[in-house]
């Protein structure tokens, strides 16, 4: 019976993995469908010249390769901390600016994320955060102990 919850548990993290590995390239493909838009959208974020310039032109390729990553046995668990690291960076901007942090509100970036307002966006951001933070656990021990 055990076996069969560790089975079950293994494919739903799995799932998640392919599910978080698609939003990372959708969003890489979005932004770069529409680069002039993405562009405008990232000019008008709070950040130096220089910062822009860096996202504007890094942020698609390491979303693409983070989706890249999950999508690979060896690659998987440096694309979930990259993940991570992404959500968490994502998440504590979204709440800066729900906090009136920044003299006005940026407008999203494209894509559904366009779409939801900045509270959903936030929490919509925490709960992939604390699936790839679950993903992250459930990996190292299944690395770790074979079984899981």
């Amino acid at each position: 019976m055990l076996q069969n919850k560790e089975i079950a548990l293994r494919k739903t993290i799995e799932i998640i993995i392919v599910i978080i590995a698609i939003l990372w390239l959708y969003a890489a493909v979005s932004k770069l469908i529409d680069f002039s838009h993405f562009k405008d959208a990232m000019k008008k974020q709070p950040f130096g010249e220089g910062l822009q310039t860096i996202l504007i032109y890094g942020l698609p390729p390491v979303e693409i390769l983070t989706g890249m990553l999950l999508l690979t046995e060896k690659g998987k668990l440096t694309g979930l901390y990259i993940s991570a690291i992404l959500f968490t960076a994502f998440t504590i901007y979204i709440l800066l600016i729900i906090l009136k942090f920044f003299g006005h509100v940026p407008c999203s970036c494209g894509g559904l994320i366009e779409q939801m307002g900045w509270t959903f966006h936030f929490w919509f951001n925490v709960f992939c955060l604390t699936l790839t933070g679950v993903s992250i656990i459930t990996t190292i021990k299944r690395k770790e102990y074979g079984n899981i």
